[in-house]
């Protein structure tokens, strides 16, 4: 990659948590992010602005990783978004962050719960991940992270 051109990573669930810790440090260390959130706008608006206050562009974008019919529609968007505020159809690092939490024993786990924790953070990371190939730079391993944790 070219040193004049600024990387551009999108972080799955940066608006708070370790997605969040991600989105900030990348920004002091010069890239600039797109980052998803699945119910709190706000929240990620206000990381958003965060980057922009250390002199990087953000943008937030919802997106819901247990849904992988949605995954066409938000490639889509986040192209568009790429072509409006970066002038540029792909971004250069994918952080898989997105991810929940079921409170329960593993006694209690129901298999509705189960399919909800395997359906974001395996089957959705991984055909999120497929969907935006045609939008990463260089589709190389180093080019893609999984934070995981069940």
């Amino acid at each position: 990659m070219s040193p004049s051109i600024t990387p551009i990573a999108l972080i799955t669930g940066g608006s708070r948590g370790l997605g969040k810790s991600m989105a900030l440090k990348l920004a002091e260390h010069g890239a600039d992010v797109v980052l998803t959130y699945r119910s709190n706008q706000a929240e990620a608006e206000a990381v958003a602005e965060a980057i922009k206050k250390r002199g990087r562009r953000a943008a937030a974008l919802p997106l819901d990783v247990g849904k992988t019919a949605s995954f066409a529609g938000f490639a889509k968007q986040l192209r568009s978004v790429l072509e409006q505020q970066w002038q540029r159809d792909r971004f250069d690092y994918l952080v898989n962050n997105a991810g929940i939490g079921i409170h329960a024993s593993f006694a209690d786990t129901s298999e509705a719960q189960f399919d909800e924790l395997m359906n974001v953070h395996l089957k959705g990371t991984f055909f999120l991940t497929q969907a935006l190939l045609p939008l990463i730079v260089a589709t190389s391993p180093r080019n893609l992270a999984r934070d995981a944790s069940l």
